[in-house]
């Protein structure tokens, strides 16, 4: 691997911004893993098929496409500290009228604004940390999604050990709206700290300004979509799979995706300082083969243990592959932070979406066994195009991308 210059380490500063921006991402991943496994117990709560519980992953995504499409003109309207504001209170809100109420239309309902309220806070944190970091931006973007996941392995244990207790899945979702709360406390007034442009690039446009995006941001853009494809079949479907070949019950195996979380956890905390001696496109791809590597173990195994071993070698190489993927598509924006990161945000909505659906949906027709092949072939595909599409350390400078 190539060695890169050192001023990424040197210059990140975890000033109050920056630990406050970790503690968003961290109760957003908690939210977000804590969801996944909700899927699959609610579908036998309702009676559901895997196709029509994986709705919610779609009520999801559209949560997060609306608003990759509208964050740029709510930053321009209200400020991205507003506007990570309005995300925690549209997340709480989804969230109990989702843990609420039992009506199809109604959960969905609950999920599509949990996402809303979770992808503003997703943009504006994306936007502001590589703005704030500049030549750390990798670093800083690890460390934050390492959060994300390190609270997220309570997401399942949560859900599981509710579910074990017999108070159900519920108060394990719940907690995230207190969470919030006092984030916000935490927040206060100072909002404004949160609207740093990216100064690194001299004479860079705007971050609201519309300018035609460089066509590499499109190379990124479609990777961060794999990338979120993969993160989120396994998050809805990874405890089914263990269900259907381990012969787990059903909080064991929704508690069992800790593993995958939990190796994400590791990847993106101890990542932190891989990104820091070596090319983040290089590190991508070899995460990316990594993951496949496990994912094989993991499926071509029909025991609990093998299984979770897999799983656990897959979330250590999934770990670093969104932040990377985010960073550097923000890096390729030429300057266009809030946009760049608002429509990564619509590439994660969409694969998020489509993704899980088309798993579930082959699920249902040939089983799940043969529909987790999805997996390997979009990790496959982003290798590729991270090969194709290498986006520099420091970013592409506006100049450049005009």
């Amino acid at each position: 691997m190539t060695e890169v210059a050192s001023t990424a380490r040197r210059d990140i500063v975890r000033d109050r911004p920056t630990w406050l921006s970790y503690l968003n991402i961290g109760l957003f991943g908690y939210f977000l893993y804590a969801f996944g496994p909700t899927v699959a117990l609610l579908r036998d709560e309702q009676g559901y098929t895997r196709s029509v519980a994986s709705l919610h992953g779609t009520a999801m995504a559209v949560g997060s496409v609306v608003v990759g499409l509208t964050a740029t003109r709510f930053v321009r309207w209200m400020g991205r500290g507003a506007m990570l504001r309005l995300g925690s209170a549209l997340m709480a809100g989804g969230i109990l009228i989702y843990t609420g109420f039992d009506p199809l239309p109604l959960t969905l309902l609950g999920i599509f604004l949990a996402a809303c309220g979770g992808t503003f806070a997703m943009v504006g944190v994306n936007a502001f940390l590589p703005a704030h970091h500049v030549a750390a931006s990798a670093r800083a973007m690890s460390e934050a999604h390492g959060l994300g996941a390190t609270m997220g392995l309570l997401g399942p244990l949560a859900v599981g050990g509710g579910v074990w207790l017999g108070w159900g899945w519920r108060p394990g979702l719940i907690v995230t709206c207190l969470g919030l709360a006092v984030l916000e406390l935490l927040r206060g007034r100072r909002l404004s700290d949160f609207d740093t442009e990216l100064d690194h690039h001299a004479a860079a446009p705007s971050s609201t300004v519309r300018a035609p995006l460089p066509r590499l941001y499109w190379y990124a853009f479609v990777v961060f979509a794999l990338c979120a494809g993969t993160e989120f079949s396994l998050m809805l479907w990874g405890s089914d799979l263990l269900r259907d070949r381990a012969g787990l019950g059903e909080a064991a195996a929704a508690a069992s995706i800790v593993t995958i979380v939990g190796g994400m956890a590791i990847g993106r905390v101890g990542g932190s300082v891989v990104v820091g001696r070596f090319e983040p496109d290089r590190v991508l791809i070899g995460t990316m083969a990594l993951s496949i590597l496990g994912f094989a173990i993991a499926w071509l195994s029909s025991s609990p243990v093998p299984m979770l071993v897999g799983f656990a070698i897959t979330g250590l190489g999934l770990g670093l592959q969104s932040p990377l993927a985010i960073s550097r598509a923000v890096l390729a924006s030429g300057g266009q932070v809030d946009r760049g990161a608002g429509l990564s945000s619509v590439a994660a909505g969409a694969a998020s979406g489509i993704a899980p659906f088309a798993l579930a949906a082959v699920a249902d027709a040939i089983g799940v066994h043969l529909a987790f092949l999805i997996v390997p072939a979009l990790l496959a595909t982003g290798i590729a195009l991270v090969a194709i599409g290498r986006v520099p350390v420091g970013g592409i400078p506006a100049q450049a991308a005009s």
